[in-house]
């Protein structure tokens, strides 16, 4: 009993399974969350402590070098960068690829809470395991009020509606002003009652404090005894007593007032709060924009007057974007590739028969999807994409096999009997080695990885799909719709005119075929011609890592100098934010100076400018062009601001797998100075690299410093330590916590200063009193210590516990490849000094890792392809003959990859990988059929496969026509997202272009070659 003959008995249970299966694709389409990237694991995590006043020295000694001991020794470690600056450490630890991050994670929090009693006092350490859901999907701008205002709003109106939406993660608001009670006290007039800030603040703290004192019975009645002690106004905080029948505010001004400045919000050059929304793990991107969207729309009616929402970032937008083009491209692919069937099939209905298979495969394919927890994204929509032209090529095969056998004759059922069983074993093989390339793509690790893993996972359940469709579900409709007269050619019209001029192809090409045979030298000598060439556009072709795509969207990250006041730093960057939005794609923006999008420590100098473009279809340059343009003007307006532009999409990726630029040059060594005066002789000369922008030389910028140097013996005769002089100075101008009111169900938090007069006179500083000595009496703090002006380094970078600067830089208008080529030639033009290492990092590394990685995966993909050859064939000579030439296919990828300017990069090594099965799938079909004659007739090997290559090469045409009709689309990259899978559309086409003529050429004749014409197979027992 055949395949065919099982499947037909139990007919109605396939068509129910299938339909079954179908119903539930669909349903799962509706339902499976939709996000722009698959859920990406990254082995990272980031440890940011931030709340010292310290300078970045200072810091290094006190937090940072205690923190990376401790974390280094996490089983699993490989790296630890720390950046350090005035007043905040940061840590990246980077952890081996098969690490259990969230066990890593529990062990990291462990070391650091283990010498957290080492570090400075009142330090805020913030611990996160780097994913996604640290970086927003959605950003608005709050516009239209006073800072603190806004602030309120956002903080406490609207988080907690957004907090409540499903799939968000973390809502963050950012501000430039928080609103706090100040209690403002003269230094002299509080050294004359006697008492200190840190006194004060503390009396202030115990008299607003409440507490629960007990519980007593009474009536039946259980009560709870609590202080009525709590403050709701400044004013209740000024009626604090502080003995002697003094109250707060006879010594000191309280008023509402902000925190200090130490960072700007602003939305289109005004002030606003930005609030930013993350989605959990998992979450539907789509369906939480919408759902945000409603929430903020229902807002808008209740906000003050002229107080607005503005969409600065909406991730859905693009999402959607690039949905709705993998579809039109999936639809106009699958159309062209129905229109391939119908001119060589001849007839609707068998033509239709064969288009089943596409959209049931998609649907079944989409029902598995949501079984093993894929999502919509691009890489799986761009793997349905791609199966277009590969999923119909089973049911092709198969459906011509059928045609051809009913036109010999006979009865229908027995005709699809023998058309089926045929090619059971060489569709099915052919099928497992499109399957099998993929297999090794296990090996990849990192970003690369995880893209290629939801690509291939994806289209290998397609492919497989297709196969068991094509066995099952396709001869069933062919049995049920199908007979001789479905099959026979047209008489009249233009399709006759076609279907003739196919039919003499048969002919001609077993006459060429013929001719070919008996010129193998001439054969091979064009191959070796092909081969040299594919060796030049190896060297021609550029490189890159991943495709970038028109995200409709960019952020600016920017620093001006060292030590540059918060006002000069926002003066700058109004300049630049001008320029933007005198930009007519532009039509919004979020500014922060002083904080980043994402998880850092941030220097007042520096911050980044979010920027949102017109939709795609609505502008006529791409975010490349706009970029480009907003870098010169703004190069030429503010030469002190250093911005460096990029995508914010690329930006995180980037981030979270730590490359965070394209170019990084990595200077190692103990002495700083060597370090920066190597890094200044390098920097002209990378300048001059065509293509490489925004160059930055790592040398940190220095900051100015006022140094306090306290005379110990006279600090001593007064009972003070060098400590108890830095802290009674550091109450009166950074001020001291002294608890909090309650206004309404919002907290305010009250801090105990000196007036700005004092705190920002350096003049006035050496009068401050400070107290000490039998009576308490006020001592100048000028006689106490002497200050005297410094620079010192804005920023310390370090790796693995060894000081080192970083040069970065991006690239634009030339593929990476290239540029790092000539950043190599200047490092070897300009030796490092002695005691100096350099290393190549940032993308260009991971560029470098994925492809040694891509290269082993290319060469197991081969092996195993081989060995599955081997198995169908019982033979090593036929396997080695298509692997033998499949390389020379790859000159039609890498030549249309170099016409149309394409670097080859992650994604066109996915389509070499790719073309290694589908090269393979001909040659199976070619050569199964040459056995096929040679087993059952007897006949020669020469004989045997003309006779082959005649009859299968409609099958080969229209299998291959399919496939670069189908992935044409996406070739052409036409709508969002299309760039992450054009160059591996561009690589299969022009591959598979290549091999097909050397499939039907060059296989047969090197295997007769190495055969000899005469070679026959043993025919079996009985024949």
């Amino acid at each position: 009993m055949t395949l065919f003959d099982v499947v037909s008995r139990q007919r109605r249970l396939v068509l129910l399974v299938v339909g079954l299966v179908s119903v539930a694709g669909i349903w799962a389409g509706v339902e499976l969350p939709s996000a722009i990237y698959p859920e990406l694991n990254f082995s990272r995590i980031k440890i940011v402590a931030q709340g010292s006043s310290l300078g970045a020295r200072q810091v290094v000694f006190s937090v940072t070098r205690p923190l990376e001991e401790a974390v280094s020794v996490v089983p699993g470690v490989t790296r630890v960068q720390s950046h350090s600056i005035r007043g905040a450490s940061e840590l990246s630890i980077t952890f081996s690829p098969t690490t259990d991050m969230a066990y890593a994670l529990q062990l990291v929090r462990a070391r650091v809470n283990q010498i957290q009693g080492s570090l400075p006092p009142d330090l805020d350490i913030e611990i996160e395991r780097l994913t996604p859901s640290l970086f927003p999907i959605l950003s608005y701008n709050l516009q239209g009020g006073d800072p603190a205002t806004l602030y309120d709003i956002a903080r406490y109106e609207i988080k907690p509606l957004l907090s409540r939406v499903p799939g968000v993660g973390r809502v963050d608001v950012q501000g430039s002003d928080v609103r706090e009670i100040e209690v403002m006290v003269d230094p002299a007039r509080l050294s004359a009652v006697g008492i200190s800030y840190a006194d004060l603040a503390d009396a202030i703290r115990r008299a607003v404090t409440v507490q629960a004192v007990g519980r007593v019975a009474q009536n039946y009645r259980q009560y709870l005894i609590v202080t009525d002690q709590e403050a709701h106004s400044a004013a209740d905080v000024g009626a604090v007593v502080l003995g002697s029948g003094l109250h707060v505010r006879d010594v000191a001004t309280v008023q509402v007032g902000t925190e200090d400045h130490v960072r700007i919000v602003a939305g289109d050059g005004k002030p606003a709060a930005l609030i930013n929304v993350a989605r959990q793990v998992g979450g539907n991107t789509v369906a939480i924009a919408d759902s945000v969207a409603g929430v903020m729309a229902g807002l808008a009616r209740s906000l003050p007057p002229g107080v607005r929402l503005k969409p600065v970032y909406d991730q859905a937008a693009l999402v959607r974007d690039a949905v709705r083009s993998v579809r039109d491209a999936m639809l106009v692919g699958a159309a062209l590739a129905v229109l391939v069937l119908l001119v060589f099939l001849r007839h609707g209905r068998i033509t239709a028969i064969s288009a089943t298979s596409i959209p049931v495969t998609l649907a079944v394919t989409i029902f598995v999807m949501s079984v093993i927890g894929q999502t919509f994204n691009l890489m799986t929509l761009g793997a349905m994409a791609i199966a277009i032209g590969l999923v119909i090529d089973d049911a092709v095969v198969i459906t011509e096999n059928i045609a051809r056998h009913l036109l010999l004759g006979g009865g229908r059922v027995q005709a699809i009997r023998a058309a089926v069983q045929e090619l059971i074993w060489p569709v099915t093989t052919s099928t497992i080695t499109t399957v099998v390339v993929f297999l090794p793509l296990g090996l990849l690790q990192g970003v690369v990885g995880q893209f290629f893993a939801a690509l291939a996972t994806t289209l290998t359940v397609a492919v497989l799909v297709s196969l068991a469709l094509a066995l099952t579900l396709i001869p069933l409709l062919a049995e049920q719709f199908v007979t001789a007269h479905e099959v026979g050619a047209s008489v009249t019209g233009a399709l006759a005119r076609v279907q003739r001029g196919l039919e003499d192809l048969g002919p001609r090409y077993e006459r060429g075929l013929a001719r070919a045979l008996g010129r193998p030298r001439r054969l091979g000598a064009a191959l070796l011609v092909l081969a040299a060439g594919g060796v030049g556009l190896w060297r021609l072709v550029g490189t890159g890592f991943l495709p970038e795509i028109d995200e409709g969207a960019f952020v600016l990250d920017y620093f001006t100098p060292g030590g540059t006041a918060l006002a000069e730093t926002n003066r700058e960057v109004g300049i630049a934010e001008s320029i933007l939005a005198a930009t007519p794609e532009i039509t919004g923006t979020s500014r922060r100076t002083g904080a980043e999008l994402g998880f850092f420590a941030t220097a007042q100098n520096s911050g980044d400018i979010v920027v949102r473009l017109t939709p795609r279809n609505r502008r006529r340059r791409d975010v490349f062009a706009v970029m480009d343009e907003v870098r010169d003007e703004t190069a030429t307006a503010v030469p002190r601001l250093h911005i460096e532009f990029m995508q914010i999409l690329a930006d995180v990726i980037n981030d979270l797998a730590g490359a965070a630029r394209p170019v990084e040059v990595k200077l190692f060594g103990e002495s700083l100075d060597t370090l920066e005066a190597y890094a200044r002789r390098l920097a002209p000369e990378l300048e001059r690299i065509d293509g490489l922008e925004d160059l930055y030389n790592g040398v940190s910028e220095p900051s100015a410093e006022l140094l306090m140097r306290v005379n110990e013996a006279e600090a001593g005769r007064i009972g003070m330590t060098p400590v108890d002089v830095g802290s009674a100075v550091s109450a009166a101008l950074l001020g001291v916590p002294a608890g909090e009111i309650r206004a309404g169900d919002r907290p305010v938090a009250v801090r105990v200063r000196a007036p700005d007069s004092v705190r920002f006179d350096p003049q006035r500083l050496r009068a401050l009193p400070l107290l000490g000595g039998p009576g308490r009496r006020g001592t100048p703090l000028g006689s106490l210590a002497t200050f005297a002006p410094t620079e010192s380094r804005l920023s310390l970078e370090r790796e693995n516990q060894q000081q080192m600067i970083v040069m970065t830089a991006d690239v634009s208008g030339r593929s990476l490849g290239g540029v790092m080529t000539e950043v190599r030639r200047v490092l070897a033009g300009h030796p490092a000094p002695p005691g100096v290492r350099v290393a190549l990092a940032g993308q260009y590394a991971g560029q470098q890792e994925a492809f040694r990685a891509l290269l082993l995966v290319l060469a197991l993909a081969a092996v195993s392809v081989c060995a599955v050859m081997v198995v169908q064939f019982e033979s090593f000579v036929e396997p080695l003959v298509v692997l033998l030439v499949a390389p020379v296919s790859f000159v039609g990828a890498l030549a249309l990859l170099f016409l149309t300017g394409t670097p080859l990069n992650v994604s066109s090594f996915m389509g070499l990988i790719l073309l290694v099965g589908l090269i393979v799938k001909n040659g199976i079909i070619l050569l199964d059929f040459t056995r096929l004659r040679m087993r059952e007739e007897g006949v020669s090997l020469e004989v045997a496969i003309r006779e082959a290559g005649r009859v299968r090469l409609r099958p080969i045409l229209m299998t291959t026509l399919c496939t670069l009709f189908g992935l044409l689309p996406l070739a052409l990259g036409i709508g969002a997202g299309s760039e992450m899978q054009r160059p591996l559309a561009l690589a299969v086409i022009g591959g598979l272009a290549l091999s097909t003529p050397i499939t039907l050429f060059a296989v047969p004749t090197l295997l007769v070659a190495v055969r000899g014409r005469s070679f026959t197979l043993p025919r079996p027992a009985g024949r």
